[in-house]
């Protein structure tokens, strides 16, 4: 039992960066690659790249290649749906506190990261 415990720790250590939980949340949506993820959540295709490279080493996404294109997924859709649960709960919290700011919604900035065109 504790095996478990400490692989779930692990996988949590994995997700331990902001940047990394927005791919998971924009990868929920659907595939993208390199230069679509490093548009939408703003950073550099380089450290997208190791964002990629650590969370495929821990299998939580998959790639498949189209041409010289390279498209990552989740490798189990329940990963987003989990990260959801725990972004709405941190929601709901931040709500009831008032720890957030106003123009914050839950569709807009915490949910939905469709690739923008």
């Amino acid at each position: 039992m504790l095996q478990l415990f400490e692989a779930h720790a692990e996988l949590c250590k994995s997700l331990s960066n902001p940047k990394r939980l927005m791919i998971i949340a924009m990868l929920a949506e659907g595939e993208a690659n390199v230069t679509e993820i490093a548009k939408t959540i703003d950073a550099r295709p380089s450290t997208v790249s190791q964002h990629l490279a650590l969370l495929r080493a821990h299998n939580l996404v998959e790639t498949r290649k189209e041409g010289k294109t390279i498209y990552y997924s989740l490798s189990d859709k329940r990963l987003g749906e989990a990260c959801n649960l725990i972004r709405q709960i941190l929601y709901e919290t931040m709500k009831k506190k008032g720890n957030f700011a106003k123009e914050m919604s839950l569709e807009s900035n915490l949910l939905c990261f469709k690739i923008k065109n």
